[in-house]
């Protein structure tokens, strides 16, 4: 089972590394091998989904119109 903190750690770092532009999946792999967590695909799936909420939120919140946003 994978620790509710590491989800909440691995959904900032996804939203910081999309803000950036950067590799999302490659930042989650270093994540989880610096945390010696071995299933790092759950994570990301969690961690992605929630991602993915919380982004389209902060574009909302921008103005950015419905049919642009992820």
């Amino acid at each position: 089972m994978i620790n509710q903190d590491h989800i909440t750690n691995a959904v900032e770092l996804i939203i910081n590394t999309r803000d950036f532009c950067g590799n999302e999946m490659e930042a989650i792999q270093d994540y989880c091998a610096d945390e010696g967590i071995r299933d790092w695909h759950s994570l990301w799936k969690i961690a992605n989904f929630r991602a993915n909420a919380q982004w389209n939120s902060y574009q909302a919140q921008a103005g950015v119109h419905a049919k642009y946003r992820m």
